[in-house]
């Protein structure tokens, strides 16, 4: 991730199809990014908390995070959520986004047990 790099505009907190078996549907995801990219959205917010992302496994998320990344869609465009209750979980997911060249993160604050 680019820390000078700033996100600008109108930008999409997209849905997260998902397939038979409840998994991330990568291919009709993709076609939804090109459609808002191509229609007028500056950058999407990739796996945010309109994207469902803590309904998936880490696995699932890092699974349609390396989908994305090897799109060809403009990375620099687009931040992915990976917010999570497990503190560690949060830390992998930020990790493989920074890894992957994603724009930035967007990381929840503890949401489920306060004070901790």
């Amino acid at each position: 991730m680019d820390k000078t790099a700033r996100m600008r505009g109108v930008i999409a907190a997209i849905a997260t199809p998902i397939d038979d078996a409840g998994l991330p549907d990568a291919e009709r995801f993709l076609k939804l990014a090109r459609h808002l990219l191509d229609n007028g959205c500056d950058g999407l917010n990739v796996l945010g908390t309109t994207g469902e992302a803590t309904s998936f496994t880490v696995e699932e998320r890092l699974s349609l995070m390396r989908s994305v990344a090897g799109s060809g869609l403009d990375l620099s465009r687009m931040m992915v959520g990976t917010g999570a209750s497990a503190t560690g979980d949060a830390v992998a997911l930020t990790a493989a986004a920074a890894e992957l060249g994603f724009a930035g993160a967007l990381v929840l604050p503890p949401f489920y047990y306060k004070g901790v």
